[in-house]
């Protein structure tokens, strides 16, 4: 009864994630054309606002359902372990790869996340794990239809 009603309820709140993650991003694609370059930071603010709010969750829960599932069956502690050490080693090597080359552009004069280094380093470490887990994921998925492939 349990696992039933949190599958239905993670089922629910995936599918709201979903739904809101695709309206965000149609209204962003129809207001973004319709501003000057001067706003278009204003209107992309609520749209990086939602990728932070996505982020957080995602790593919430990648640190916080491993624990539980230990919790619910210690038994399964290797694999917990192995989860949370992959993704630890995505952020070192995402990290280690990251840039604080300084970037040039028209507002980097007066925007001073431009040019500090840890903002950088940050955003050049989520994007190169974003990178990472996608390339990744793709190759998961490419190994599992091979797979099934064989198998018949």
């Amino acid at each position: 009864m349990f696992s039933s009603l949190t599958t239905k309820l993670l089922k629910i709140f995936s599918w709201c994630l979903m739904i809101a993650s695709i309206v965000f991003t149609v209204v962003f694609f129809l207001r973004i054309f319709k501003v000057t370059p001067s706003e278009q930071l204003d209107v992309a603010g609520t749209f990086i606002i939602w990728a932070y709010i996505l982020l957080g969750l995602g790593v919430v829960f990648t640190l916080v359902l491993p624990l539980i599932n230990f919790i619910l069956n210690p038994k399964n502690i290797k694999g917990v372990l192995i989860s949370l050490v992959f993704m630890a080693v995505i952020f070192i090597v995402s990290y280690l790869m990251a840039d604080t080359t300084p970037l040039v552009t028209a507002t980097s004069a007066t925007d001073l996340n431009f040019s500090n280094p840890t903002v950088l380093k940050l955003t050049d470490t989520g994007l190169f794990a974003t990178y990472l887990l996608f390339i990744i994921s793709l190759l998961l998925l490419l190994l599992t239809g091979l797979k099934g492939v064989i198998k018949r």
